[in-house]
């Protein structure tokens, strides 16, 4: 029989359309990963059902704008019918992830409550039945009768709830979940911005890295030939072959999860981008038309930058042309929302789906995507894991908590996805499973004799103590830099004042915290790498991993073993002149406590203790074997209770509870709050835009307040409470600012009362 269709899905579309394009474009999204056939079915029948509901004359009234009321609502009615038609299987991960392909997937149990939404079924269902029957029809190729039946029986309705009950579920099911609703996002929006799917095609190769290593050592031999005779340009180089020879023989079918685990100052950022291409160009041999995407991830914004720069040069040594964002995107809350040739909302969609060859991202970000289960706007780039290439750089500050949890979700994730994984670091934690890049790894370990650890922690320090003991060593040592690493910025703030106050080159002093904004620590950081002056910097631990100093002297109140490696890493990173030094103190506050417990689990701090208990030296070669020891200590006391709770979330598919569980930064939001600082006339411009914004154009507004976070400090909420920071705020959007009166760019946000405290 042949008609005309009516039914529309959006003003400008019709509804046998738009269900057929989505369809279309989440099959070929699918493939494009290389997909399990297995569930094509799943995957068309949701695409095709989510927007059943729309095929009323109610929702027909809204989008005309006649009507809105409850009825026009579509998502329960398009989840009744994806469930009616999906196989047993399949039935409850369907219905969870069409109800809220408009929002966040709830708990099962509060959205299988069906009992106060069945009359809204009923006017429904009996407008499709009286008004497009024969259209619905004609597009799904069935009887709607005996739906219709199913569906006004509130006792089969009931029997769902029922059915579910009876079932537990595990990580496979709701990787599956999060898997085909991320395409059923993805493609619903793609068919109406781009009308076609997004595949990337881009075939970056190994030989890409190649190139570019050898730019660099020419660079470097430029700036100091001396550094050829080191000992650690030779380990660069060795490591650097040794990856190459191993990577010819890696098998991709069975091996997915792989080790970098090398010194610090070898040459990570490298040798990662290396076995990425390399794997992701034996993915394509080995599977014509398949591009995997590669996902570099870091645990910190201030180091993704220095990253993305890297990655920038590579590709523009290499295809000498314009970088597009479909070759690279970097994607982190500081970042403007910008793709190529699309604008507003639809730049936005490309953006924060990923639709790049390579995304550098925060830990945050991928491990949201991962573990924020059902929530829509990150949901949709899930996807993009799938047949990708996942780096993980200084995976060591991933907290021991969500190992179990991470374990699980990443071998399924690499069995049935074909995700491939490479940790990354100097000092390698017990998370994964993982076939060793660098077989030789504790060979280059006990090679280098860069540094010494000088364990002063053995008793506590008073911190007026400590701040003379540095101010005699830093006067007789005006020929040394020094990098002072402090565990909280009141015990920063208070060693940096201490320091300029006592001695006549205040210029030698540079001061890092959360409280400097990001824009002023890049600028920071960059005067101290180009410079030749023997800085003093005082930091907190921000400065411990991926950021490129290289100074004489470290100096680091206690932490754990991880956490001294990493700083001891910024000490003589290239080998030159005589051993770099890192003294390691325990210092106290005036109370007696110590600092180091504000910021660390005790099992970390005690742990440390014990390894470091008899040592008084430690020498760079030994560090490997305490490595070893500390993560082999830590595994048995860790505690997984956390992730074991995760787990069991998952069997009643408790989704809203399982993704508030995951918070990869602890939630400070008690002690700490953001404060802009207004510190130049850019900063200016853009709140001015932001307070007198009249727009509704969202992501112009967004993309305000990401340039706005080049400027946003962290500080304490009980300061702000009791009147110490002098700020101001613009109610309407919650934004809390200070003037650059109230801010100095050598010690930070200023206080009514009294500077430090």
């Amino acid at each position: 029989m042949s008609f005309s269709y009516k039914l529309k899905s959006h003003q400008s579309q019709l509804l046998k359309d738009h269900l057929n394009g989505v369809a279309q474009i989440a099959l070929e999204t699918h493939r494009s990963h290389g997909g399990n056939t297995d569930i094509d079915g799943f995957i068309k029948i949701v695409s095709m059902a989510h927007d059943f509901g729309k095929g009323t004359t109610f929702f027909q009234d809204y989008i005309e704008g006649k009507y809105n009321g409850r009825n026009k609502n579509h998502g329960e009615l398009s989840a009744i019918f994806t469930y009616w038609m999906l196989p047993e299987k399949w039935k409850h991960l369907g219905y969870l992830l069409i109800k809220r392909h408009h929002g966040n997937i709830k708990n099962a149990f509060e959205e299988l409550n069906y009992d106060k939404y069945t009359w809204n079924y009923y006017d429904q269902i009996k407008d499709m039945e009286e008004n497009h029957k024969k259209e619905l029809e004609d597009i799904y190729s069935i009887d709607l009768n005996e739906f219709f039946k199913f569906a006004l029986d509130e006792k089969a309705l009931k029997s769902i709830r029922r059915s579910f009950r009876k079932n537990r579920y595990n990580v496979k099911d709701i990787l599956l979940l999060q898997y085909v609703y991320s395409l059923l996002l993805t493609a619903d929006k793609s068919q109406l911005i781009r009308g076609d799917t997004y595949i990337p095609q881009e075939f970056f190769s190994s030989d890409f890295v190649n190139k570019y290593k050898n730019i660099l050592v020419r660079r470097i031999l430029d700036k100091n030939k001396d550094i050829k005779d080191t000992e650690i340009f030779k380990v660069r180089n060795e490591i650097y072959d040794e990856l190459e020879y191993n990577l010819q023989k890696i098998d991709i079918d069975n091996e997915k999860i792989f080790s970098i685990n090398v010194p610090t100052g070898t040459g990570k950022t490298l040798l990662s981008y290396k076995a990425a291409f390399k794997i992701a160009e034996k993915i394509s041999n080995k599977k014509p038309g398949i591009y995997p995407n590669i996902i570099y991830c870091l645990p910190f914004m201030s180091i993704i930058d220095q990253n993305y720069e890297i990655l920038r040069e590579l590709l523009q040594k290499n295809l000498e042309e314009e970088i597009k964002s479909k070759y690279i995107l970097k994607y982190h809350s500081m970042t403007p929302i910008e793709y190529d040739n699309y604008e507003s909302y639809d730049a936005r969609f490309c953006f924060e789906n990923w639709q790049a060859k390579i995304i550098t991202t925060t830990f945050v970000q991928l491990f949201n995507t991962i573990f924020k289960i059902g929530k829509n706007s990150i949901a949709n780039r899930f996807h993009r894991l799938s047949n990708s290439v996942i780096i993980l750089d200084e995976v060591q500050v991933i907290d021991e908590k969500y190992y179990l949890i991470i374990q699980e979700f990443f071998k399924k994730m690499a069995k049935e996805y074909n995700c491939y994984v490479i940790l990354v670091t100097a000092t390698m934690p017990i998370l994964l499973e993982a076939k060793e890049l660098i077989e030789q790894k504790e060979l280059y370990f006990k090679r280098l004799n860069r540094i010494e650890i000088h364990n002063n922690a053995k008793e506590e320090i008073d911190i007026e103590d400590f701040k003379d003991a540095l101010l005699d060593e830093i006067v007789e040592n005006k020929d040394k830099s020094y990098l002072i690493v402090m565990n909280t910025v009141k015990s920063s703030k208070e060693v940096y004042s201490f320091l300029q106050e006592n001695c006549e080159d205040e210029e030698r002093f540079i001061y890092l915290s959360t409280e400097i904004y990001p824009k002023l620590r890049l600028k920071i950081i960059d005067k101290i790498r180009n410079s030749n002056k023997k800085y003093v910097v005082i930091s907190t631990q921000l400065i411990e991993a991926g950021v490129d100093i290289d100074m004489d002297i470290v100096i680091r109140d206690f932490a754990p073993l991880d956490s001294i490696n990493q700083t001891a890493g910024r000490a003589n990173r290239n080998g030159l002149g005589g051993k770099g030094i890192v003294r390691l103190y325990k210092i106290v506050n005036q109370k007696g406590k110590r600092y180091c417990s504000f910021v660390y689990p005790y099992y970390l701090l005690k742990t440390t203790e014990e390894i470091l208990e008899n040592r008084n030296v430690i020498h760079e070669k030994d560090i490997y074997d305490l490595n070893i020891e500390y993560y082999e200590k830590i595994n048995d006391i860790k505690s997984d209770s956390l992730s074991k709770d995760m787990l069991t979330m998952i069997e009643k598919l408790e989704i809203e509870n399982f993704r508030k569980k995951f918070e990869l930064i602890e939630n400070d939001e008690l002690y700490k709050e953001d404060i802009f600082v207004i510190a130049d006339a850019e900063a200016e411009e853009i709140l001015n835009e932001i307070r007198n914004n009249e727009t509704n154009e969202q992501v112009e507004l967004l993309n305000m307040f990401r340039k706005l976070n080049q400027y946003r400090a962290s500080v304490s909420k009980r300061e702000l409470e009791e009147g110490k920071i002098n700020y101001k705020e613009i109610e309407k959007y919650g934004i809390k600012y200070i003037e650059k009166d109230d801010f100095n760019e050598k010690k930070g946000i200023l206080r009514k009362s009294i500077e430090f405290f």
